[in-house]
């Protein structure tokens, strides 16, 4: 009897310890709100829990009351920039999150940044301050965007008890409008507030006793939150040495092609006017400009945007026959085939290869799309149409020509093969089409049409096992979706920060794989070329968010030591339970042994 207590004993233990060595703790954080009232937007707070459990990194989300459905999308967007961002392994936990709410609250992005924070918060698991909330939305690049209802959020945080609030950088300085209410009694309107500015910072000093922060990323939110700096450091872009060669070469052939253009139109006796030149002279100065600060990129995208004017031109005063345009786009098709069947011939070994591959293929791809516009046209116009339609096609396939030197340039060896391609291409499908959707929720579907148009192209790609322009396309919706996601809420006078913010976030990125033997060509290329659009800021922004997506591909693919030998690691939980019945039968044996201790029957000496 004695020995099946024991046995009992010992296994109730064991299973004690075991189970509250499992526990994964549960995170929680206060979410700021607005739910609307008879008298306009009221602010409100919910709370925020979230349990990681051993898993694959899928996201379940169960809100009390009801959300709207851009709710569930936002944070599987907030949880994903989370785990990229700070490089965190999150294909190893299924995340939880529950929203629990009084009321009703209006749905949107607006608590992005807070579970964004949160998931970082769970992953590290980090000790935080809960008497901090934070409103605003998150962006690529972990950037805070902008949110509504700032105001009304600070007075429910305040009523919450909460300490201090954190909002996105540039929303301190806040619009308020009147305040209409219909009294019912009298039947009269009432206007309680006249139109001005109020400082936000100081009315949650003055008004409310509320410390309110201003923040520009997700960087600033864990500090503030835990006093830990995790990725904000100043970081310094040194271009690559074999980047920066073959760039020049490039730049030099596609700059010096068209002086060749203008060259041959002197020999055959044509002028160019006034208005074409003037033209031309803007964007050789700024080819000039580029080239003098190292920025080859930048002057070989201005150089090949004239060509494209001096050639249509060319043909234009030449007045070619439509023999003539059918005849080079024929010849110009066979080009493109030679070039197709030489591209299958390179080796895709490093980031570089597959960068290369991938802006070869999307401008080849490029052409053809104009030669066939050109057969879908070609009866129904007159030849003169199609004069800029051959004159692109052609140097566009010139410039998919000399991007084939970046086949040349070293670089560090990955894990490549035609399943991770095909995994990396339908992995990038999912994510730009999950921002597609974010994005429709606030725009509707035809003002982005175009991205959901590389969507079906990229998909296509997919289907006929062309995973590298697969890649390219996939990630481009990505970015230009990223890209409207981004500015939603901002104001012009906060756009020139933002950008800023973007450019650091780009910059780090950059550097990371840089200082990982894999400078990325297409990322670093687009970040050049972003600045020297500064004065068109949604271009500029556009070209960011390509230099975002192209710069990161690595996380796609192993290295090819990682894929050579494979490391026994022990998770996380393996160890807890371990620790768990390790303490588990030292506890047990303890108490067996005080048992018997106590049991044991006493000795009596007899003096003989």
């Amino acid at each position: 009897m004695n020995v099946r207590l024991h046995i009992s004993v010992l296994a109730f233990l064991l299973l004690l310890f075991s189970a509250h060595a499992t526990h994964q703790p549960q995170y929680q954080m206060k979410l700021l709100a607005v739910q609307e009232s008879p008298e306009g937007l009221e602010g409100s707070t919910a709370q925020l829990f979230l349990e990681l459990k051993p898993g694959s990194g899928r996201v379940f989300l169960d809100t009390f009351p009801l959300t709207k459905m851009d709710t569930q999308i936002s944070t599987r967007f907030a949880k994903e920039i989370a785990c990229k961002y700070f490089k965190l392994d999150c294909n190893k936990y299924d995340f939880i999150y529950t929203i629990k709410a009084e009321s009703n609250i209006i749905g949107g992005p607006s608590a992005g940044a807070a579970i964004a924070s949160l998931t970082t918060i769970a992953m590290l698991d980090l000790e935080y301050d809960d008497n901090i909330a934070v409103t605003g939305t998150i962006n690529s690049g972990g950037i805070i965007g902008q949110v509504g209802g700032i105001k009304e959020k600070m007075e429910a945080a305040k009523k919450a008890g909460l300490s201090t609030v954190l909002i996105p950088l540039g929303s301190a300085k806040s619009r308020e409008f009147p305040q209409i209410k219909w009294n019912a009694s009298n039947n009269a309107v009432n206007i309680s507030l006249a139109n001005r500015t109020i400082d936000l910072v100081d009315y949650g000093r003055k008004n409310l006793s509320l410390s309110v922060e201003e923040v520009i990323d997700l960087d600033e939110i864990i500090f503030q939150l835990t006093g830990k700096q995790l990725n904000h450091k100043n970081v310094s872009i040194t271009q690559d040495t074999g980047y920066q060669q073959i760039m020049r070469g490039l730049q030099d052939v596609l700059c010096g092609r068209g002086e060749k253009i203008r060259k041959e139109m002197e020999a055959s006796g044509f002028q160019i006017n006034e208005t074409v030149a003037e033209n031309l002279g803007e964007k050789e100065g700024k080819a000039r400009n580029a080239t003098a600060t190292g920025d080859y990129y930048s002057a070989a995208s201005f150089c090949f945007g004239n060509n494209i004017v001096l050639k249509s031109y060319y043909y234009q005063q030449r007045k070619l026959s439509s023999a003539t345009v059918q005849k080079q786009f024929t010849a110009l098709n066979k080009k493109v085939q030679a070039l197709e069947q030489q591209l299958t011939q390179e080796k895709i070994e490093t980031i570089t290869d597959l960068q290369a591959h991938m802006v070869v293929k999307e401008r080849l791809n490029d052409v053809k799309k104009q030669m066939q516009e050109f057969e879908r046209r070609k009866a129904g116009q007159p030849v003169k149409e199609f004069y800029g339609l051959l004159a692109y096609a052609e140097e566009r396939f010139f410039s998919a020509l000399s991007w084939m030197q970046f086949f040349e340039m070293e670089g560090t060896k990955f894990m490549v093969d035609e399943e991770r391609l095909k995994n990396s291409c339908q992995q990038k499908i999912s994510e730009s089409e999950e921002r597609y959707q974010y994005a429709s929720f606030f725009l509707g579907e035809l003002p982005i049409f175009n991205i959901q148009e590389r969507i079906q192209s990229a998909k296509k790609a997919a289907e006929e096992l062309d995973f590298e322009f697969c890649l390219i396309e996939a990630s481009q919706a990505k970015a230009e979706a990223n890209a409207i996601l981004s500015t939603l809420g901002l104001s012009e006078e906060n756009f020139g920060g933002f950008l800023e913010s973007k450019q650091r976030a780009v910059e780090r990125v950059i550097f990371e794989n840089s200082a990982a033997g894999m400078f990325p060509i297409l990322g670093y290329s687009y970040y050049q070329y972003a600045l020297s659009l500064k004065e068109e800021e949604y271009t500029s922004l556009i070209y960011l968010e390509y230099a975002l997506e192209m710069s990161d591909l690595s996380i796609y693919f192993p290295g090819e030591e990682n894929g050579k030998e494979r490391k026994f690691e022990v998770k996380k939980e393996w160890i807890l339970v371990g620790e768990g019945f390790v303490i588990g039968v030292l506890v047990a044996a303890l108490a067996f042994f005080i048992f018997r201790i106590y049991r044991r029957p006493k000795l009596v000496w007899v003096r003989k």
